[in-house]
């Protein structure tokens, strides 16, 4: 009788890891499903590193790449990637671009992506992302998703060099800058690029990397 329960518990443990191992697959499959897709990769070659985003030169538009705060990494302007495949030799074809991205000093600086045609006013797509440098001088990215943000300047505190700013769907959010960045004049419109950290006090509180004037939101 101890032999068979011992069998039958085994059979019932068997099942249970098996049903278990499911479900651990389905949850990654809908962490996998749920994670946002960026135009972007990161990839390793040779010793460097590198930004990979894909373009079509023949629509006229390109891949921009500058940093919000300098000295912290420096980047190189996209450059097409050479294929000898026909298909990707193609008028009209997809091609793949590689930022290079180096080290400078410990910190942290936000890389703009823009896709854009340089004629027009309208940027087709734009992809923040967050760069830290370590003391090793090793790279770490992030995106940032919801980046900029767009603010009005609602009061200057020059003396602690930050500002009160707001708007509609943000609400009010103390600014503070850094000592030798200018400060914006009230009531004018910003756009401002912070690490995507916010301190959570009344209101809330973001450190800013670099911001640049606006025209005023259209009503």
């Amino acid at each position: 009788m101890c032999i068979t329960n011992s069998k039958g518990r085994f059979k019932t443990m068997k099942k249970l890891i098996a049903i278990l191992m499911s479900l651990m697959m389905l949850t990654c499959a809908f962490a996998e499903d749920a994670q946002p897709a960026y135009p972007w990769e990161i990839i390793e070659e040779d010793g460097k590193t590198f930004i990979k985003v894909t373009g079509n030169p023949s629509t006229g538009y390109i891949w921009t790449v500058f940093p919000i705060v300098g000295d912290i990494v420096n980047v190189t302007d996209p450059t097409p990637v050479e294929n000898e495949t026909a298909d990707e030799a193609l008028t009209g074809a997809p091609v793949e671009y590689r930022i290079e991205v180096e080290a400078l000093t410990p910190g942290e600086t936000i890389l703009v992506l823009r896709y854009l045609r340089p004629w027009e006013m309208d940027i087709a797509m734009e992809c923040p992302i967050l760069v830290n440098v370590d003391e090793n001088n090793a790279l770490f990215f992030m995106p940032l998703d919801g980046m900029p943000w767009n603010l009005t300047a609602v009061e200057i505190m020059a003396d602690e060099h930050m500002i009160l700013a707001e708007s509609e769907t943000i609400g009010q959010v103390l600014c503070t800058f850094p000592e030798d960045m200018p400060l914006p004049t009230e009531g004018e419109n910003i756009r401002v690029w912070f690490n995507g950290v916010m301190a959570l006090s009344l209101p809330g509180r973001i450190n800013v990397l670099g911001w640049e004037t606006v025209a005023p939101p259209q009503a």
